[in-house]
């Protein structure tokens, strides 16, 4: 989920070639719908269409075997078809196939597309713009909508699944240190809980924290903020001189080397750790990471749950009375080459609204959406759900106020990515973090003029 888009140039020029053949005046149901799509049974389509579902989230991420029959349950003259372009459900392998689909005859129809995938594709012509869809629906998207998906001013695709973050805790270990579960906590006292949390030591050491590699954990404290909470501002210029970046890289270099209640840098990429193996083989008590955790958290046929896994908002920011994270949406939209154009914008509206909440895996994007009651179902269909403090879930997922979350420029993979070398050597202590700052700041800001 957190990787990096590495498609061709010539393939994605391609696609703009062959994606501005099929605009609006190409295919066979190109006109806007007489009806919400919402409406079971409503669509104007009268004879049988197949359209096809081109995406990387595989079925047990998604559970498309259970949403797609409901749909044509309801949708009876329309026939879906899952194209799953990864077995694996490798994003990066995906985006390669999905280019290259674009710039072939191949049917496309429906386009689900990762968090930083999606403006770059919008931008090249290969989604249908869906105002007027929308107009003719009768609804307004920012009432629909938790999340702005215009791209040049234009809605190219609807938030499917909702990314949020949030600390996953070992209810156990908080127990046994005598710890309550936080509900209203700061990036200091996450600190003080590391510590505390902190047991053992050699190989079998349990760390009160793990901090993984990802950029991401570069801007946790970033990611508190309710707004220019990524390493780029809401206008996609640099965000690095933000001092809270600087105040958060010094808390990761001192909870791995001062404090020792995080696992070492260097540990981490030699070893190649994975975050779910320290988290559920109890080598570290606490995790920051999204909410795509929660279904896991009761277990997996590879990694089963031995115990309760309690939920914390991420820290707050001194002098902020909110808790808040950024929102990662998914975004799904309506192929520019598609001959079916009408019955894809039915399923991409059903399922960003009540479809999504069938497969009970994700949170969703739709404001309508009961969160108390997706909790009930993501935690119920998980493998142990004994395992989930549904309590603590519920307290954080009520209590975390989104972030602002506009769309990423298409470059924001390339200048996030850019962070890491410099990030990595001021923890491991080859370089200061004043000459770190100014670095990622020029790195950074060279990303942005280069796609200008």
């Amino acid at each position: 989920m957190k990787k990096r888009l590495s498609s061709t140039i010539v393939c994605l020029s391609l696609a703009l070639l062959v994606s501005a053949c099929g605009s609006n005046n190409g295919g066979s149901n190109s006109a806007a719908p007489e009806s919400s799509p919402a409406n079971k049974g409503t669509e104007a389509a009268t004879e049988q269409v197949t359209i096809k579902i081109s995406t990387w989230q595989t079925d047990a991420k998604a559970k498309w075997s259970s949403i797609i029959p409901e749909f044509e349950k309801n949708h009876p003259n329309i026939k879906v078809e899952l194209d799953l372009l990864n077995e694996k459900g490798d994003s990066i392998a995906s985006m390669q196939k999905l280019d290259l689909m674009a710039a072939s005859n191949d049917q496309l129809d429906i386009i689900e597309l990762p968090y930083t995938n999606y403006s770059q594709r919008a931008d090249i012509g290969l989604l249908e713009p869906l105002e007027s869809y929308i107009e003719k629906d009768g609804y307004k998207y920012e009432e629909e909508y938790l999340v702005d998906t215009k791209v040049n001013g234009k809605i190219y695709a609807l938030p499917s699944s909702m990314q949020r973050w949030f600390v996953l805790l070992n209810k156990e270990m908080l127990d046994e240190a005598g710890l309550p579960v936080p509900t209203n906590w700061t990036w200091d006292e996450f600190m003080e809980y590391a510590q505390k949390l902190t047991q053992g030591e050699g190989a079998t050491k349990r760390y009160g924290a793990y901090l993984h590699n990802w950029p991401d954990y570069f801007q946790l404290q970033l990611m508190s903020k309710p707004t220019d909470n990524t390493y780029l501002k809401t206008d996609g210029t640099s965000n690095a001189t933000d001092p809270i970046l600087k105040a958060n890289l010094e808390m990761m270099k001192k909870m791995m080397y001062e404090d020792k209640s995080a696992s070492m840098y260097e540990d981490i990429i030699s070893q190649k750790l994975a975050y779910r193996n320290q988290y559920f083989n109890k080598l570290a008590a606490m995790l920051p990471m999204g909410d795509w955790m929660v279904a896991e958290s009761g277990g997996t046929d590879a990694i089963p749950a031995t115990f309760v896994t309690a939920f914390a908002p991420l820290p707050k920011l001194e002098g902020e009375s909110n808790h808040y994270s950024p929102v990662q949406p998914t975004y799904m939209g309506v192929s520019s080459k598609s001959k079916n154009k009408q019955a894809a914008y039915e399923f991409v509206r059903w399922y960003t609204s009540e479809g999504l909440e069938i497969g009970g895996r994700v949170f969703s994007g739709w404001a309508k959406s009961d969160t108390n009651k997706l909790v009930d179902t993501i935690v119920s269909g998980s493998k142990d759900p004994s395992k989930i403090d549904v309590e603590s879930l519920k307290y954080t997922m009520t209590n975390t106020v989104p972030g602002d979350a506009p769309v990423p420029e298409k470059y924001a993979d390339e200048a996030k990515n850019s962070v890491i070398p410099e990030a990595e050597l001021y923890i491991l202590n080859k370089q200061d973090i004043d000459t770190t700052i100014t670095n990622i700041d020029k790195k950074i800001s060279d990303v942005v003029k280069n796609n200008q």
